[in-house]
């Protein structure tokens, strides 16, 4: 079965509720997710990958995806890690079962996720992890392993194309908040009765009304 179909509440669906409790509609760039898209996938699943579309600039993505391939850190995890591999896991406060699918993992120790960037310095880069709610991410796929360690590629899609590294779980509290926000949003889910993955055409039938002051972000 195809990950997007299997029934259990993933990250992205945290990010959807948020922004539904927030009274606001969820929207995301296409051509960012399309670029991010497709170097994942010449990435971690080359031996799948049907070829870059039109709408996506191909030389810029195999300038970034030589640059990761040469970086020494990425070149070895990549090499001894299982890639893109589907985890599930049922939260214990909540009972929800969930779904993660991080895109290199070590041992069940170490994660590694691929973020593409505009971001200029890795000063930026970090305070977008935190902008962005990463460390709910990197909260919610640690434990679905129950893992100890994780870190944050960002690829440049700007000059100078280089690699930011950041290691989430060495960022004082950072992991922490992440846990706290995307447990608060397991049991805002668990409280409306939702169903076990994101409907949008389901939401207009439960009772959920806009809260600014009662979700974390």
């Amino acid at each position: 079965m195809n990950y997007f179909e299997i029934k259990r509440v993933s990250n992205s669906d945290l990010t959807k509720l948020k922004y539904h409790l927030m009274g606001m509609e969820y929207r995301y760039s296409q051509k960012a997710y399309s670029f991010g898209t497709v170097l994942h996938e010449m990435l971690l699943e080359p031996d799948t990958f049907q070829g870059v579309p039109e709408n996506v600039d191909q030389k810029l993505a195999q300038r970034l995806l030589k640059g990761v391939l040469s970086d020494k850190m990425c070149k070895w995890y990549l090499k001894f890690s299982r890639k893109e591999e589907a985890r599930f896991f049922t939260d214990a406060e909540t009972g929800l079962p969930c779904k993660t699918k991080p895109d290199v993992l070590y041992r069940n120790h170490t994660i590694l996720d691929f973020k593409t960037t505009s971001c200029r310095n890795y000063t930026e880069f970090v305070r977008r992890c935190q902008e962005y709610d990463y460390d709910r991410q990197a909260a919610f796929y640690l434990d679905s392993v129950g893992g100890k360690r994780f870190i944050f590629v960002g690829v440049q899609k700007v000059k100078p194309f280089g690699l930011f590294h950041f290691e989430a779980t060495a960022s004082p509290g950072f992991v922490e908040y992440g846990r706290h926000k995307y447990k608060f949003l397991l049991r805002k889910w668990k409280e409306k009765g939702l169903p076990n993955a994101w409907d949008t055409q389901l939401m207009s039938s439960f009772d959920i009304k806009a809260n600014r002051q009662g979700v974390i972000g």
